[in-house]
């Protein structure tokens, strides 16, 4: 069935279907339900924030270097970015309630397993495993609100989620130091299991049951596909610095990945059960705001190594102290959220994802210009404005873009959403930190250094400033051109009534 058969048939449907999906959750389990979205949202942010801060931790007990302690992340970002495509397809096919909470099961045994593991190679394992889960958890969760949930109660809900992934962000890093301070290394996947059990027990109990819509069978080529091509795709740029940005090995993996991805994509057109239903597309702020969402993941991801390239190998701070630093500004994070849940709630979504995006910029600017003598109160504004810019944007933005979608088409939806973020934020990051290097390397030599740059001198670490410096100034760039998006977004009343 060619693209446009699809999408008449969806909006055949919609009229059918619209009201009755988004009213399943009994009224009685509603609160049941939010604490389902709440701990889901906690669980997978802690998942990343917590393990961040204790790569050099894992380096002295399993006697790694830098470049292998990095898969514990890399090890979880990867499946998580391939299977996010699918899991929409996934839910609807076996049904929301298996998937979602298999997945959330999974992703329990796999942090008991990252616990227990006996060795580096273990631990990197548990950890692919539970992005797995991850990948289709983290979808399905946005999908089920706007599928379960009526539609003037979604911007609230989706506004408490975002709250609490702010929450994990926030409190991940200096909750992980203290673990490690007071305790070891286990504790830090431990304390995932009673989350995961408290929300298994209230999605038991709260999401409807549902009967799978397909029987037809599995599309195994068009999985493999799309999986394998977001795998090499984001595997090239991971070890592309160590590769070598020209050598075949790099070329081969982005083009051979990039290949599986374009006939993965083809292939949805000529199916009418598609795996990533690309119909999402014929709703203009759905793409827009995926657009801007894309800036936001290019802006996150190499946030964290910007900001401990200048305060620890550029003021000589420790983890410790720039942890400590950096909590007052994530904080806010938690004051934008509920402006934003207030606001929204009085028609004011345009102003909110259009100022937001504003005082992100701002306050991206001002770390252009950073140096060793630098106001730690204006630097501390600084990264205040870009956290509680991106709390005040992202629920207004999220809501714009996937709450235009039917609920039919919410897991697809939800499930690009987060692909796409995911893929950019994987590739901006390992970009914009070759960039970093490059540039410290042309900083040092500028000043009339020689040689190759000696980490700890005075010279290396006002190079280290410069280059982040020149990063900022980067993002700054991409931040002007979503202003710019921003600008095309109808108001709140407008929008509703189209």
């Amino acid at each position: 069935m060619c693209y446009n058969k699809i999408y008449e048939t969806i909006q055949k449907e919609d009229d059918v279907m619209g009201d009755a999906v988004q009213h399943k959750v009994a009224e009685h389990k509603t609160q049941l339900f939010l604490m389902v979205i709440l701990f889901t949202n906690l669980i997978t942010m802690l998942n990343t924030s917590t393990v961040t801060i204790s790569l050099p931790t894992y380096m002295k007990i399993f006697q790694v270097d830098i470049n292998t302690v990095q898969w514990v992340v890399v090890g979880y970002m990867l499946p998580l970015g391939m299977m996010m495509p699918l899991a929409g397809y996934l839910c609807e096919r076996y049904s929301y309630r298996k998937i979602f909470l298999g997945g959330l099961a999974a992703m329990g045994l796999c942090s008991l397993g990252c616990a227990c593991a006996w060795n580096f190679y273990a631990l990197v394992a548990f950890r692919f495993l539970k992005g797995v889960a991850g990948g289709i958890i983290v979808p399905s969760t946005i999908a089920m609100l706007y599928r379960y949930i009526a539609k003037g109660k979604q911007a609230a809900y989706l506004g408490t989620a975002m709250l609490f992934q702010a929450i994990g962000v926030t409190i991940g890093p200096t909750l992980a130091g203290l673990l490690l301070e007071v305790s070891s290394w286990h504790v830090l996947f431990l304390f995932n299991v009673p989350l995961v059990a408290l929300a298994l027990w209230a999605g038991w109990q709260s999401i409807p049951s549902e009967a799978g819509s397909s029987t037809e069978k599995v599309d195994i080529a068009g999985i493999l596909q799309i999986s394998i091509g977001t795998g090499m795709i984001m595997i090239a740029f991971t070890e592309g610095d160590a590769w070598g940005w020209t050598s075949a090995l790099f070329w081969g993996c982005l083009l051979i990945g990039s290949g599986l991805a374009v006939l993965f994509i083809i292939r949805q057109f000529h199916t009418s059960h598609p795996l990533l239903n690309f119909a999402v597309l014929r709703y203009k702020p759905f793409v827009l705001a995926m657009l801007v969402q894309c800036t936001l993941a290019m802006t996150l991801g190499i946030n964290a190594i910007l900001s401990q390239f200048y305060f620890q190998t550029g003021l000589g701070w420790t983890p410790a102290a720039t942890g400590l630093f950096l909590l007052g500004p994530a904080i806010t994070q938690l004051f934008g959220n509920r402006i934003a849940i207030f606001l929204h709630n009085r028609g004011f979504m345009r102003s909110l994802i259009t100022g937001g995006m504003l005082v992100i910029l701002v306050g991206n600017l001002g770390l252009c210009n950073l140096s060793m003598e630098s106001n730690l109160v204006f630097v501390m504004i600084c990264f205040a404005m870009r956290y509680s810019g991106i709390a005040v944007l992202s629920m207004p933005l999220t809501n714009y873009g996937i709450g235009s979608v039917p609920p039919e088409l919410s897991g697809h939806a939800s499930s690009m959403y987060n692909w796409s973020k995911q893929v950019v934020q994987v590739v901006s990051t390992n970009i914009l930190t070759v960039l970093l290097s490059l540039n410290l390397n042309r900083y040092y030599l500028a000043a009339g250094n020689t040689g190759i740059p000696q980490e700890g001198t005075m010279a290396y670490r006002l190079a280290a400033i410069e280059a982040v410096n020149t990063d900022y100034l980067y993002l700054a760039v991409a931040l002007v051109i979503s202003l710019g998006c921003t600008l095309l977004i109808k108001p709140q009343k407008k929008q509703e009534a189209g």
